[in-house]
């Protein structure tokens, strides 16, 4: 029980109309139920991302310490809100609950923590360097540093949306989140092409995804248009789970893509390794 609920109740125990004291109790009693609904919820959300891969109701009562009853509940009421799916056996977590953690990684101020380290990829390479995070179908543009070159017809800044399959910033992310969620964001949203060079395989898209986790960085090359390349490595949290993505985008005319792996990507993954650092302990 929290600090303001025991006030509440304090309160209401002091000499009053009886009518009066027993609204007041009745009001924290639901404020306690709420309360507990609410972290017996994340709790189920958690059960998925501890096992990765979709779960029977018992799995998750188990996991949880849930009695089976409150469990399907509240799985109930996570498909209901589109934030999970059955098929009738098990249950899985959809792209939309990466929602709940958006607005916390798109906050301008977490962001600020990595912004030094993008200027000095900018500063070295003379060309732009971002932070994106998944809100599936899309990667958002969460910071930004600006190089004063132009790159292609696209017009890029903070809270810029690019569809993940074909940006170097989603496509890493996309590799690192469990396979059940890329199914789902595939069946929502099948890949399509933007240029002659996308992949729109869905056997050669997983195979980028594998190839990119097992190297730990992704190059797109031409793949959402023509003349642009953007190369991306991830950004971990403390407990070293991915949490976004940080890239350096060039036009052809300047860099092929093999300067990109041999000149770019060791200037990007040490400014990277010294954000992580600041996300860390920031």
């Amino acid at each position: 029980m929290t600090q303001e609920q025991k006030k509440t109740i304090a309160a209401a125990r002091r000499p009053r109309s009886k009518k009066k004291r027993d609204e007041i109790l009745a009001r924290t009693e639901d404020d306690q139920v709420g309360v507990q609904a609410f972290e017996r919820g994340l709790d189920v959300i958690r059960a998925f991302a501890s096992e990765q891969r979709p779960l029977t109701l018992s799995e998750i009562a188990e996991i949880t310490k849930q009695p089976r009853a409150s469990t399907r509940r509240l799985l109930g009421s996570l498909v209901r809100l589109k934030y999970a799916a059955t098929d009738g056996l098990t249950f899985r977590l959809m792209p939309s609950v990466m929602e709940l953690g958006y607005a916390y990684l798109s906050s301008s101020q977490f962001w600020d923590r990595v912004q030094p380290y993008m200027q000095e990829v900018m500063s070295e390479l003379n060309e732009s360097s971002s932070v994106g995070v998944l809100d599936l179908p899309d990667v958002v543009y969460v910071a930004r540093a600006q190089a004063r070159r132009i790159v292609q017809n696209m017009a890029i800044g903070v809270g810029s949306r690019v569809p993940a399959a074909v940006s170097a910033m989603g496509r890493l992310l996309l590799a690192y989140e469990p396979r059940h969620v890329v199914e789902a964001y595939l069946q929502e949203r099948p890949l399509q092409a933007f240029t002659e060079k996308t992949i729109v395989d869905r056997d050669a898209f997983y195979a980028a995804l594998d190839k990119g986790r097992e190297q730990g960085w992704i190059l797109v090359d031409e793949e959402l248009e023509i003349g642009l390349r953007s190369l991306a490595v991830p950004l971990r949290d403390r407990s070293g789970k991915v949490i976004a993505a940080m890239n350096v985008g060039a036009v052809s005319a300047r860099a092929s893509a093999e300067q990109m792996i041999s000149k770019f990507l060791p200037v990007l993954r040490e400014a990277a390794n010294k954000a992580n650092h600041a996300l860390s302990f920031g």
